[in-house]
């Protein structure tokens, strides 16, 4: 039996939920910050999910760009694995970011940039995601793909921050709020790609690909 084999016989209740686990006592232990308290502990996992959405975003990115070059089954489904894993940790960093705008700033400030910013990525690239499905199209994915990651890339990059600190994490002394938060990191990074790869392996286990083309 292969690795892979082996791995897919891998109890994924007990796995995600051990990974999960991990997380919460991550955040529990988390150290607080001297300005914002024990908030911080919802700026770990905001920002985590953050990292990791914009990261899916730019993978599944390249994978468009890859299934463009070499339109192949496998690729379809890695890439709209991919996409959707980036909207769905989007969308949670979004909503995590709420209880953080209330007991930081006082309520939600959905006119600050980097909060309209983030707003914006996440309908746009819904609605992108969207339009492919409904298109039915393998190259009408890949091109969703590309052009979602594009559009976090320019919307991030012409956000400004104006109640967000510049850099409340990295830009800390503690060397345990940054040890923290790496962790909490890695963990939701890899929570984000085993669902990426339970997704892939569910789309490819249809009877036909989930976005069908004549090159497919």
């Amino acid at each position: 039996m292969t690795v892979r084999a082996r791995f897919d016989k891998v109890n994924r209740w007990g796995l995600y939920g051990g990974l999960l686990l991990v997380l919460a006592a991550l955040l529990w232990l988390s150290p607080a910050e001297a300005t914002l308290g024990n908030v911080v502990k919802i700026v770990y996992l905001h920002g985590a999910l953050q990292r990791v959405a914009v990261l899916a975003y730019l993978v599944a990115g390249a994978l468009g760009i890859a299934q463009l070059l070499w339109s192949r089954a496998p690729v379809v489904y890695w890439t709209q694995a991919t996409m959707e894993m980036a909207l769905l940790l989007w969308i949670g960093h979004f909503v995590v970011s709420l209880p953080a705008q209330v007991l930081a700033w006082g309520g939600i400030a959905l006119g600050e940039p980097r909060v309209a910013s983030a707003l914006w990525i996440m309908v746009g690239t819904f609605v992108v995601y969207v339009i492919a499905r409904w298109m039915q199209q393998a190259w009408w994915l890949a091109l969703a793909a590309i052009l979602n990651a594009v559009v976090v890339l320019v919307i991030l990059r012409g956000a400004i921050n104006v109640l967000h600190p510049l850099n409340p994490i990295f830009g800390s002394d503690s060397p345990a709020i940054i040890a923290f938060y790496l962790a909490i990191t890695f963990v939701v990074t890899l929570l984000a790609a085993l669902g990426i790869y339970d997704r892939a392996r569910m789309l490819r286990r249809q009877p036909a690909p989930p976005i069908t083309s004549q090159s497919v």
